[in-house]
Parts: structure tokens; C-alpha cells; sequence
């Protein structure tokens, strides 16, 4: 797998992330229950609407992640 592939990977896989653990430095190892709800809600609107998370047209992860960290608008954040 190329460098990019990985890297995309690591940031798609994070998209199920709650922004509060994804704006600390130091994770709990065992996460937390709202955490644990945020995950489960992201996964219940794939289920839902029958697509991947977050379900807008965006160029990257990097950029919904850059947009949860910093609690923006996604628009204002991905410009």
C-alpha cells in the first residue's frame, strides 16, 4: 500500500471519532461513553442513509477531521 493509501486510511478511520477525543493530545485508553454514543450515532447514519460517514462531498478526510478539531462549519474550514 503507497504512502498516500495509508495515510488516507488513517484519517478515514478516524471520521467515527468523537471531536473531543480527536481536539485532546493524551486519549483515555478505554475511551468514554460519550464518545462511545458519538461513534455509534455515526455508524447508525451510515446504516440509515446507506453511505459513508458524513455523506458530503468532501476531497479528504483530513478536511472533516480539520473541521470537527476546530469545531467550524465544515464549508468555512475546507475552503
Amino acid at each position: 500500500m503507497s504512502m498516500q493509501a495509508n495515510e488516507f486510511a488513517y484519517y478515514r478511520d478516524q471520521l467515527w471519532t468523537a471531536p473531543e477525543l480527536l481536539r485532546t493530545t493524551t486519549r483515555p485508553i478505554n475511551g468514554t461513553q460519550k464518545a462511545d454514543v458519538y461513534s455509534f450515532a455515526i455508524v447508525l447514519q451510515e446504516i440509515m442513509f446507506r453511505t459513508e460517514p458524513y455523506f458530503i462531498d468532501i476531497d479528504t478526510p483530513q478536511c472533516m477531521l480539520a473541521a470537527l478539531r476546530l469545531n467550524c462549519q465544515l464549508i468555512q474550514c475546507c475552503l
